[in-house]
């Protein structure tokens, strides 16, 4: 007889519970702010206040309060983007809302009230909205990537085991002598394994070397987003026009040894911006230097920052990832260290909030 209660099945209901978190926090946030529209509608009704007046206010504050719901409760949306977001947010919702309305229109044999066809067409329409809303309002909620080196020293099929696909990216790091003489040697076939790995997953390459070039080629084929530091021995446009070519998106590091001078002239090329928030690249497990808060601030105070991503790595954990301004995090030690890495993940994904899955 099997045990209902056992842990590997309490496992595996906290596992789907947690990966529907989004649909089910956005349905009962959503339901929640139709249930304020109507009954504001309502009330503004029978103050006296014109139908067409009070349906238009209920609904704009309907929204409202599912939009800051959701950035508040679900979504983690960098405070830069949230313009951008609530446009997308409001465009869809009143999409979704003149569907509704056309439909209850065209259903008035059934003998529905408007508030009950809301309701019931609401529900129907809650997962088209969901999905437009994650691809568009939501596409820059703050994602979990787990860092993996390409030299050989870890073991795949061990991280694999550990993460599954709890991560919503994969960070693969290159490093070569250039940037640290210690450097075990580069094993780029190593992404061909990662990619049959995690088939779904975005793969970002960061590729600490002086002759950035010399990777490119060979990493192309197994990523999605490359990242090259300014500090090269090369051209930048060149090694840019290499990546854009294959049509794959490009990305400059801001290292805490950089200035903002040094890498905005190849901000507006850029991507996606991964801020390196150690003192030492290419050297796994160091703390987070609190002036990287200064560097993000600077990003998020650009007048396009819109343009790109932000991506913050090292020496970010729970307490840490509370306190970035970005969509992207990146871990490696925080969680392959950790007891249970995949609710460490969980935790980084959602700054603790799920801490007790």
């Amino acid at each position: 007889m099997i045990n209902i209660f056992s842990p590997q099945i309490i496992s595996k209901a906290h596992g789907l519970i947690y990966r529907g978190r989004f649909l089910f926090n956005y349905v009962i946030i959503g339901f929640s702010a139709v249930m304020i529209e109507l009954f504001l509608q309502t009330t503004l009704i029978e103050f006296g206040i014109n139908i067409y007046i009070s349906s238009i206010a209920s609904i704009l504050i309907g929204i409202s309060f599912a939009f800051v719901g959701n950035i508040l409760f679900n979504f983690k949306i960098p405070h830069k983007k949230r313009n951008q977001a609530f446009k997308y947010f409001v465009l869809i919702s009143f999409f979704s809302i003149f569907i509704q309305w056309v439909t209850i229109l065209n259903i008035d044999s059934l003998g529905w009230s408007y508030q009950k066809g809301r309701v019931i067409i609401s529900g129907l329409m809650f997962m088209i909205g969901y999905l437009l809303h994650r691809k568009f309002s939501f596409k820059d909620s703050k994602k979990v990537g787990v860092a993996i080196y390409a030299n050989g020293v870890e073991n795949l099929e061990r991280i694999y085991n550990l993460i599954g696909s709890y991560l919503d990216f994969v960070h693969v790091d290159i490093v070569d002598s250039t940037f640290n003489q210690d450097a075990e040697i580069v094993m780029t076939y190593r992404l061909e394994t990662i990619r049959a790995y995690w088939p779904n997953k975005e793969i970002h390459v960061h590729i600490m070397s002086k002759t950035p070039s010399i990777y490119v080629n060979e990493v192309l084929p197994y990523s999605d987003v490359i990242f090259i530091h300014v500090e090269i021995d090369e051209e930048i446009h060149d090694v840019y026009r290499m990546i854009k070519e294959k049509r794959k998106k490009f990305g400059v590091v801001f290292s805490m040894s950089s200035s903002l001078n040094d890498i905005e002239p190849f901000l507006k090329l850029s991507d996606h911006v991964l801020l390196l928030a150690i003192n030492q690249p290419g050297f796994s497990g160091q703390q987070f230097e609190l002036k990287a808060l200064e560097k993000i601030k600077l990003l998020n105070d650009l007048s396009y920052r819109h343009q790109f991503s932000l991506c913050v790595d090292g020496g970010v954990n729970e307490d840490i990832v509370k306190i970035l301004d970005a969509e992207n995090i990146v871990s490696g030690s925080s969680v392959l260290n950790n007891f249970n890495p995949k609710k460490q993940i969980m935790r980084l994904q959602t700054a603790s909030r799920y801490g007790s899955i």
